[in-house]
């Protein structure tokens, strides 16, 4: 009975100790907040991130894929990327993304027109962005999705 219970200690003291490091060396990303779920005519989108990253060196650049989900014209756009600008290492912290209306959330989408409106008017876009960060080691991040993103046209 002692060797057993000794046993099943050891066992979870060795499956807590594992467990202890949290941090990967694969970046991580988090949603944390965006300034508006409509960005109006010429308006700019903000999107704040966390990351983790083991080794703290997420400073070469985050990929923003845009994903237009209206019914009519739907399309996923190129992976567009975005130098990092160097920073120390380290190992948590957050990424403040600004996208501007024409470069960075419509451009490459042809308006879709509102069928039978005079006088002609557009469909505002909804959109998904998708965010992968890299690291200086080459390793990409899972892919964080922004939903639901309307782009008023």
């Amino acid at each position: 009975m002692k060797t057993r219970l000794l046993f099943f200690s050891l066992l979870l003291f060795a499956v807590l100790a594992c467990s202890k490091d949290k941090f990967q060396t694969i970046p991580h990303l988090k949603f944390k907040s965006k300034n508006t779920d409509v960005v109006p005519f010429n308006g700019s989108l903000r999107i704040t991130l966390q990351y983790t990253d083991k080794e703290g060196d997420v400073n070469d650049s985050i990929f923003v894929v845009r994903q237009r989900l209206n019914r009519k014209g739907s399309v996923t756009l190129p992976a567009s990327p975005y130098n990092i600008p160097d920073f120390p290492n380290t190992i948590k912290g957050e990424f403040e993304i600004t996208l501007s209306y024409q470069f960075g959330l419509i451009f490459g989408l042809a308006p879709i027109r509102v069928a039978g409106s005079n006088p002609v008017r557009n469909e505002p876009d909804t959109l998904n962005l998708k965010f992968v960060a890299k690291d200086k080691a080459g390793n990409k991040s899972d892919t964080l999705t922004v939903s639901n993103i309307y782009v008023t046209r």
